[in-house]
């Protein structure tokens, strides 16, 4: 039996599988004029390792999580979002699909666009999945298969690690826009076995991140303390954030440094990290009732 077990898109610029392979860029975007790219995968791990690549068509739901197609069906708002996908695969060719790493080794992954000409104005995306293969070792030879007894048979589970990162293609110019909508303050308790050492309460900021233009979002949030009525100490934020065309919002809980005062102002922003880097796209004050 082999358990795969998949991580969706991190938000460091550089994702890992199982912690031994690095890949970078975090994302791929090919603009309306974009051709070709370069992936660069390097195996940080102390022994020889392959890895297959391919293409997976994966959706974003409300809650942030990335699922395969197949995952989603399952439930509503997943059906939802696969009905909404616009697939980049057939669109894309890429090269290697397989590849052996010796330990510090690197490797260079092409990516090409190939562009009908009646291809319709939108975004398309897909991912570009690397996924750990196993070992020949990994498996059980059919003596050892049978080894525990009479009527037994033998499992060897073993756990398949990928990553994916985003590839995407715009067909026509980009249109970024966002807000930011439905903002909740709580201050959330530790659980109850949790180390006394550990802080006591934590104060959490809850937002919804509006996409307002036809294309996907990306960037940082970031809240900070007002002080005489400009922004000040940052409180709290977070890096690399998605929301993409198959979902209008995403809701974030993004956890402060430390608990505001009652009727103290935060001022929260999402910058931009796609077409135009550090540029805002939303803000909102929120007094902390």
């Amino acid at each position: 039996m082999i358990v795969a077990t998949t991580v969706g898109a991190p938000s460091l610029a550089e994702a890992q599988v199982g912690a031994e392979l690095s890949i970078s860029p975090k994302r791929v975007t090919f603009d309306e004029t974009g051709r070709s790219a370069t992936v660069y995968i390097f195996n940080r791990g102390s022994q020889a390792a392959t890895y297959s690549l391919g293409l997976v068509d994966r959706v974003m739901t409300p809650d942030g999580q990335i699922r395969t197609v197949a995952e989603s069906a399952s439930a509503p708002e997943g059906v939802a979002a696969n009905a909404r996908l616009k697939s980049a695969t057939a669109l894309l060719t890429f090269a290697p699909r397989r590849v052996t790493l010796r330990p510090g080794e690197s490797q260079t992954v092409r990516i090409r666009v190939l562009r009908p000409a009646d291809l319709a104005v939108g975004e398309y995306r897909t991912h570009l999945t690397v996924t750990d293969v196993p070992p020949e070792t990994a498996g059980l030879t059919a003596e050892e298969a049978v080894a525990p007894g009479a009527g037994e048979l033998a499992v060897r589970i073993v756990a398949l690690f990928s990553v994916s990162i985003p590839v995407i293609v715009r067909q026509g110019p980009a249109d970024v826009q966002a807000g930011i909508d439905t903002v909740r303050f709580a201050v959330k308790d530790p659980p109850a076995a949790a180390d006394a050492a550990a802080p006591k309460r934590t104060g959490l900021l809850t937002i919804d991140l509006v996409r307002q233009g036809a294309s996907s979002l990306f960037g940082d949030v970031e809240i900070r303390a007002v002080k005489a009525g400009k922004p000040g100490e940052i409180v709290g934020g977070a890096k690399g954030v998605a929301v993409y065309g198959e979902i209008d919002r995403r809701t974030l809980a993004l956890p402060l440094t430390r608990i505001p005062t009652s009727g103290e102002t935060l001022n929260i922003v999402f910058r931009d990290d796609d077409t135009r880097a550090g540029a805002p796209l939303a803000t909102a004050d929120f007094t902390v009732p």
